[in-house]
C-alpha cells in the first residue's frame, strides 16, 4: 500500500523533480540559504508562508531509512551515488518532495480548496495512529510532537486536492489511434546497399527473425511502443503496417531500418496508454501553474540544520510506515 501511495504522491511532486533540487537552490528560484538567521528554532525551510520543520522532515528520514536499510543495509549510506554519497542523494530527495508539497499548499486559497471535517477527522486519526506507535526514544530522536504529524498528513491531503482542482477540466478523451501501442520486429543496418540486399532476401521469403539475427546491428529485435517515441519516418512506416506486413527500407539519422509488424493494435496496452496520456496532460497543466508559483515565491533553507542529520545516527527500531498509515486512512 505504501508503494501505491508513494506513486500517487510522486505525481504531485513531479514538477519539483523537473525543476531541480531545492536543497541545491534549484526548486525555488528565489531560495536564500541561511545558517543561523532568517529561520527560527527547528524550521528547516520556508516557502512563502509555508514552513517545514525539522521534526516533519525526520518523519521522512525514518521512512526512507526503513525503505533502504531493509534492502541494502546500513553501510550503503556512504556509497558514491554520482559524485555524492547515497545519504546526500536521499536527503536531497526528501527536501525536494517536502518543499514541493509545501509549495503546492500555498495555492489552496487561490483555488478554494480546504479539508472537509471528515478529512480533518481522518488526519487526526492517522496522526494518532502513527504517533501512538512511537516509543519514547523515537519521539525524542525526531523531537516530534503529535501536531507535527497532523501537519504533515494535512499537507499531503491538501496538496492532492489542489492538484485535482487545478487539473479537473483536462480533456480526458483519447482516441484508440492516438494511444495505439504496437509491436514490431526490426532490422537496423548501416548502409543503403546492405539494407537493399537484406530487403531482397526478405522479399524472396527468408524468415524475418533469422535475417535480423544475421544482419541487424542491434541484438534486440522485437519492440513495443506508442506514438512519439521514434524518428518521424520510422514511426510513420511502423504505424502504417498491418499484421505480418514488412516495410520498405526506412532511412533515419540512426541508420536504415526494415520493420515487420507483429501486432498493430495491442488493446490492453493501448487502454493503459490512454490513462498515461491523460495523466501527462494533467501533469503538464499542473506544471505550468506550479512553475509560475516557483518563480514568484521567495524561500529560505537552513542547510546547517539539515547537515546535522545523518541516517547512521539512529540504530534502534524504526517507526511505522508513515505513508502506509496515510493510505489506510486517507488513500483513494
Amino acid at each position: 500500500m505504501a508503494g501505491a501511495i508513494r506513486k500517487k504522491l510522486a505525481v504531485l511532486l513531479a514538477a519539483a523533480m523537473l525543476a531541480g533540487s531545492f536543497s541545491g537552490c534549484g526548486l525555488l528560484k528565489n531560495t536564500e540559504i541561511v545558517f543561523t538567521t532568517g529561520l527560527s528554532g527547528d524550521q528547516l525551510f520556508k516557502i512563502g508562508k509555508s514552513v517545514c520543520t525539522l521534526p516533519e522532515a525526520m518523519i521522512y528520514v525514518m521512512d526512507y531509512q526503513r525503505q533502504y536499510e531493509g534492502v541494502y543495509g546500513v553501510e550503503m549510506w556512504e556509497h558514491d551515488f554520482g559524485g555524492i554519497t547515497f545519504e546526500q542523494y536521499v536527503k536531497d530527495t526528501i527536501v525536494d518532495q517536502l518543499a514541493s508539497m509545501k509549495a503546492i499548499t500555498l495555492l489552496a486559497d487561490d483555488y478554494g480548496v480546504s479539508l472537509t471535517s471528515e478529512e480533518e477527522e481522518k488526519v487526526a486519526q492517522a496522526a494518532e495512529d502513527y504517533y501512538g506507535a512511537l516509543d519514547a526514544g523515537q519521539i525524542d530522536y525526531m523531537n516530534l510532537k503529535l501536531e507535527d504529524v497532523k501537519d504533515l498528513y494535512r499537507d499531503h491531503v491538501l496538496s492532492g486536492k489542489v492538484y485535482e482542482e487545478i487539473t479537473k477540466d483536462v480533456n480526458t478523451e483519447v482516441s484508440d489511434d492516438e494511444a495505439r501501442i504496437i509491436t514490431i520486429q526490426q532490422i537496423r543496418l548501416d548502409s543503403p546497399e546492405t539494407a537493399q540486399s537484406v530487403k531482397e532476401q526478405l522479399d524472396a521469403g527468408r524468415d524475418f527473425s533469422a535475417v535480423a539475427s544475421s544482419y541487424s546491428l542491434d541484438s534486440q529485435i522485437t519492440y513495443t511502443f506508442g506514438r512519439g517515441e521514434h524518428d518521424s519516418a520510422y514511426e510513420e512506416a511502423a504505424f502504417a503496417l498491418e499484421n505480418d506486413q514488412v516495410s520498405d527500407v526506412i532511412e533515419t539519422e540512426n541508420g536504415y531500418y526494415i520493420l515487420k509488424c507483429i501486432n498493430n493494435f495491442d488493446q490492453e496496452a493501448t487502454e493503459a496508454n490512454k490513462v498515461t496520456m491523460v495523466e501527462k496532460r494533467r501533469d503538464e497543466l499542473f506544471g505550468n501553474v506550479y512553475d509560475q508559483l516557483v518563480a514568484d515565491t521567495p524561500s529560505q533553507f537552513n542547510s546547517r540544520l539539515w547537515n546535522k542529520v545523518h541516517f547512521a545516527d539512529w540504530t534502534g527500531e524504526l517507526p511505522p510506515d508513515f505513508l502506509e498509515i496515510y493510505e489506510q486512512y486517507l488513500g483513494a
